[in-house]
């Protein structure tokens, strides 16, 4: 017997404890056509509303996929087949794009294609402007890629440039060999790539986290606390915890009590982190997260995801959210709070990436948290500190302690033995 009404798209299953499991699947039709979204748990034992909330969250995704879907599809333009611009429409709906890109990255393919596509270039012989989007496939060469580049030039988006335009050119080029060119199939590899200084983003302490998200309680705000410790202890993008990827049901659920479960947008890699353990020596239970824990004890429970607007909505892709945190934070500090100017999630996660650091976690340890798929991706969050310059010299000299815990720095801070 179905315990609650059922929303489109759910169902459950008696667990082995005897509790009830929800789910939400996506349909094969639209697994087959390319929709980023498989299945979620739900959450376990929900009442109607819960479960309609939580399948919600799910199926709205689904019907904005659909909905962009149905948008993107115009009938083919033969006249125009074979120019960069028919290119790049057919390679962002191919499987060799959907299957590589995360759902969360694929706009930013389109937005940086279609800066790409408006490009004009000189003519050598006319000189009048060519568009390089109505240009064919075939007519784009070294020498051309690099001009087109040039557009760009030392930024962040030169270097997206090159990198989606090498990758477009080389999966499509086994689908369409005609158009490319049989002397330099991908021009885009002969193209160098200039340097260009990086700026550093900043980040903060735990002391600092901390002085902000007992701040925001106080002023009625738990759910930006939440954000905030939400990207320092657990790592996760400000985009992820805006889109709702840190339900209340990934908190301590029955079949995960001593757990917290999230979910990477970006990466769509699900973390679950143990929040306790037993000592092995006295078999006292002892907490991971405790200040973290009483940060969430404190949250209002707007919606189905930890941090969610008053009305029970989501915050999106983390851009309002981002906004309504700097705004608090400039409260605090107008009230002589320690909350540095320009406090951020981005630098509360980069703070909690800087942490693992500076305790000596080796970089298999550091991936396992934060959940980066490559080392490269990993290496560029941490920031060389004064305390990581230190235990580095110490280490040199046989002379390093690290604190084994968080209950033990907290008690280097203090003075008391953890």
């Amino acid at each position: 017997m179905v315990p609650v009404a059922m929303p489109q798209y759910t169902s459950f299953k008696t667990l082995a404890n005897g509790s009830t499991g929800y789910y939400w699947t996506c349909p094969t039709l639209y697994r087959k056509a390319g929709c980023p979204y498989r299945s979620a748990a739900l959450g376990v034992n929900l009442s109607q509303k819960e479960l309609y909330e939580a399948a919600g969250v799910w199926n709205g995704r689904l019907e904005e996929w659909r909905r962009e879907r149905s948008d993107a599809r115009v009938e083919p333009d033969t006249t125009r087949y074979g120019t960069v611009e028919w290119l790049m429409n057919a390679y962002l709906k191919h499987s060799s794009f959907l299957e590589r890109v995360s759902e969360f990255s694929r706009p930013d393919y389109k937005r940086v294609l279609d800066r790409v596509c408006d490009v004009v270039l000189k003519a050598d012989k006319t000189g009048n402007g060519v568009r390089v989007g109505d240009a064919k496939v075939g007519q784009i060469g070294v020498s051309t890629a690099e001009k087109i580049y040039a557009e760009f030039g030392a930024t962040r988006t030169g270097e997206k440039v090159l990198t989606y335009c090498k990758a477009m050119w080389k999966r499509m080029q086994p689908h369409h060999p005609e158009l490319f060119r049989p002397d330099t199939p991908n021009p885009w590899e002969g193209v160098t790539l200039r340097r260009r200084k990086k700026a550093t983003k900043g980040h903060v302490d735990r002391e600092t986290v901390y002085a902000f998200a007992n701040g925001a309680i106080e002023h009625g705000r738990g759910e930006l606390a939440a954000a905030a410790v939400l990207a320092f202890e657990w790592l996760m993008r400000p985009s992820s915890i805006g889109a709702g990827y840190a339900p209340w049901t990934g908190y301590r659920a029955s079949d995960h009590p001593d757990k917290i479960r999230l979910k990477h947008r970006k990466t769509d890699e699900l973390a679950l982190h143990p929040l306790e353990y037993a000592d092995e020596e006295t078999g006292e239970l002892v907490k991971l997260y405790e200040d973290a824990e009483k940060v969430l004890a404190l949250t209002p429970r707007y919606g189905t995801s930890i941090v969610t607007k008053k009305n029970g909505q989501l915050f999106g892709d983390g851009t309002f959210l981002a906004h309504e945190v700097r705004e608090m934070a400039d409260k605090l500090r107008d009230e002589g709070k320690a909350v540095p100017a320009g406090f951020s999630l981005d630098k509360c996660r980069h703070g909690g990436m800087t942490e693992l650091e500076e305790m000596g976690l080796t970089e298999g340890q550091g991936r396992v948290l934060s959940k980066h798929k490559t080392a490269a991706a990993y290496r560029g969050y941490a920031k060389e500190t004064e305390k990581r310059v230190l235990e580095a010299t110490k280490a040199r000299f046989g002379r390093s302690e690290q604190p084994k815990n968080m209950n033990e720095i907290k008690g280097r801070k203090t003075g008391k033995k953890a």
